[in-house]
């Protein structure tokens, strides 16, 4: 059985729950909120003390990613994580960008406003500024941020972006990434979580 350490509003973890979702595959998740991670138990898993922790037998990977890029691997080669060379470029991209203008940007000011987390405000306004309007652009060309598919780029870039409400900023302002994770929303399997806007879950 797979086992998932997580919190019900993690944008990190839902990006692991959407490819177990899709891939049909069944999880259990141990909730595990800021002073569970203290603990060193589960500094014995992950020694960042971060989640998600994705477990199952004798292996444990953490963060996001390298869940995403494992699962990809393991369920979906190709398909998934690229066909191509090209794609595969691309794909990688594109978890970089989830994990540094993503994070960076929308998801640290949603941190701010959601959690009380204190942060360099401006500093993330800024990376949110310079970043959205390269993803917007993208993504009013494209259905997809790689191919003609999902892929693992979307899996990671699409929960914070989802959320962006909860940041502060106006979906309604950038409609192709609206557009873009009402698609995800409405695929067979689609896991709720709280705040994702316009969700259609089977």
């Amino acid at each position: 059985m797979i086992m998932l350490y997580a919190t019900p509003r993690s944008g990190n973890a839902h990006k692991v729950r959407l490819a177990l979702a899709f891939l049909g595959l069944s999880w259990e998740e141990q909730p595990t909120d800021a002073a569970a991670r203290q603990s060193a138990a589960f500094a014995a898993i992950n020694p960042m003390r971060q989640i998600p922790v994705y477990v199952e037998g004798d292996r444990t990977l953490r963060d996001s990613q390298a869940i995403l890029s494992y699962l990809a691997a393991r369920h979906r080669p190709g398909d998934w994580d690229g066909r191509t060379p090209d794609e595969r470029g691309e794909i990688a991209l594109w978890l970089s960008h989830a994990a540094n203008e993503i994070a960076n940007g929308p998801a640290t000011l949603r941190l701010a406003r959601q959690f009380g987390t204190p942060i360099a405000e401006e500093q993330a306004q800024a990376v949110t500024a310079r970043f959205l309007p390269v993803i917007e652009a993208h993504l009013a060309a494209h259905r997809w941020l790689v191919g003609d598919r999902l892929t693992i780029a979307d899996l990671s870039a699409s929960p914070y972006l989802a959320l962006m409400a909860e940041a502060g900023i106006n979906l309604a302002d950038w409609p192709a990434i609206g557009e873009w994770t009402d698609r995800i929303a409405a695929l067979p399997g689609f896991p709720a979580m709280p705040g994702w806007p316009a969700q259609i879950a089977s």
